[in-house]
């Protein structure tokens, strides 16, 4: 689902005028509610990416302290390891799967 096509929400659902229009109204605040989901999912898949960067930089930043000084060289490297493969992940695979399913 490509949710930053529609990530603005619309305009609050109006009331129906006369009688049995109930329909037309709950396919407008169906509407209404799906474009607000759709905002709310897209600015959590944004946050997930950013808290992923972060991560990826201090996963690597943190392995070469442990490495080089010596103080944790098997975890200093497993850190490495860890953040290259998170790097990659999301700087190739997350733009991938993005657009595969837009």
């Amino acid at each position: 689902m490509c949710m930053a096509a529609a990530a603005t929400p619309t305009s609050a659902p109006v009331a129906p005028a006369s009688g049995f229009q109930i329909v037309g109204f709950i396919q407008q605040y169906g509407g209404y509610l799906a474009s607000g989901v759709n905002a709310a999912l897209s600015s959590a898949d944004n946050t997930i990416i950013l808290i992923a960067k972060s991560a990826f930089v201090f996963l690597i930043i943190l392995g070469v302290l442990l490495y080089y000084s010596r103080l944790g060289k098997r975890l200093g490297k497993e850190l490495l390891e860890g953040g290259v493969v998170i790097g990659i992940f999301l700087f190739f695979g997350v733009p991938y799967l993005q657009n595969a399913f837009c």
